[in-house]
């Protein structure tokens, strides 16, 4: 990890040349495909303005805040890169759980009977093939209470708009909707 930091306007001495390489330590902790980390520190009139830049490979990060205190400005700037860290990690985590609307459609509907292979079924239970094909449109979970209701079915299958998807809704004998939502652990 390669480390810069300038003043503008102000000397680094080497307490603060400290606390930047401790800051930097918390951030590669969290965060180890950092590759540099870049800090400006800037001293105007009576506040100061500290830029921090963290890079690595395919994103960087960049905040700016600026107080009456060099630390704390340095400390609102390092911890504003570090939520962009956590809300970055977070979306590439989403990105590779929840699978693209197109496949799931595909997996509702398939073109052709690919699938299907030839099973000894003596004593198995007979399937019957479905009848109803349908094309999941994506709706939330009220959108489909609706749905259910205007159909006049006792079950609704549909693509979770939200959570893209597969959900069941189900309406029992006392009139009490149940949603089933997979859980893949």
């Amino acid at each position: 990890m390669k480390i810069t930091y300038t003043g503008h306007q102000l000397k680094i001495t080497d307490d603060i040349h400290n606390y930047i390489i401790n800051r930097a330590e918390k951030i590669e902790s969290r965060f180890s495909e950092m590759q540099e980390f870049n800090v400006i520190l800037k001293s105007e009139k009576h506040r100061f303005e500290a830029e921090t830049i963290v890079t690595a490979p395919r994103v960087s990060f960049y905040a700016k805040n600026t107080t009456h205190d060099l630390r704390t400005a340095f400390d609102g700037a390092v911890e504003k890169v570090i939520s962009q860290i956590r809300k970055n990690k977070e979306r590439v985590k989403d990105r590779r759980h929840n699978a693209p609307h197109r496949e799931v459609v595909e997996q509702l509907n398939p073109q052709s009977d690919d699938n299907q292979t030839d099973i000894d079924t003596e004593d198995e239970p007979k399937v019957l093939p479905a009848s109803d094909k349908f094309a999941a449109k994506p709706l939330t979970v009220n959108e489909a209470v609706a749905e259910l209701n205007t159909s006049g079915d006792s079950l609704l299958m549909f693509l979770n708009s939200e959570t893209r998807q597969v959900n069941l809704l189900y309406q029992s004998d006392d009139g009490a909707y149940g949603w089933v939502e997979p859980s893949f652990t």
